[in-house]
């Protein structure tokens, strides 16, 4: 069973940023389920994986509008992305230990980062990009 629907709630009214969470709440889900299922920890590295693609993408493409449209909370912005990648590449290893434990962490440090930084963070970047006339 899937915890989160990417709903208007989630949307900040700018497509490319909203397609690319909505993807994000796919991978959540998949993480989810995963520990639902009672996968071992080796079984969330897929999902991992494809998060550590994800945040590439959907960093750069968010700083990139961001200088593009010379957003004044950038440094501060690609300040908590990077700490959320380095984050991010930290699982890599704390899951191949293999903790049931982890994987119920992995999945809190997703919903965390969805409501503190697309809820949060996101919304005061969409809301100066819709101002720019980007939607």
């Amino acid at each position: 069973m899937s915890k989160f629907v990417f709903d208007d709630s989630l949307r900040l009214g700018i497509t490319l940023i909203d397609e690319q969470h909505s993807r994000f709440i796919g991978y959540i889900n998949d993480t989810w389920d995963a520990l639902e299922r009672g996968d071992s920890s080796a079984e969330f590295l897929p999902i991992l994986n494809q998060l550590l693609d994800y945040v590439v993408e959907h960093f750069s493409c968010e700083e990139a509008l961001m200088r593009e449209h010379g957003y004044p909370g950038y440094r501060d912005h690609k300040e908590r992305h990077n700490q959320t990648a380095a984050e991010l590449f930290d699982f890599d290893l704390r899951l191949l230990v293999n903790d049931r434990e982890e994987s119920a962490a992995f999945l809190n440090f997703l919903t965390a980062w969805l409501r503190n930084h697309i809820l949060v963070v996101d919304k005061e970047l969409a809301t100066f990009l819709r101002d720019k006339g980007i939607s």
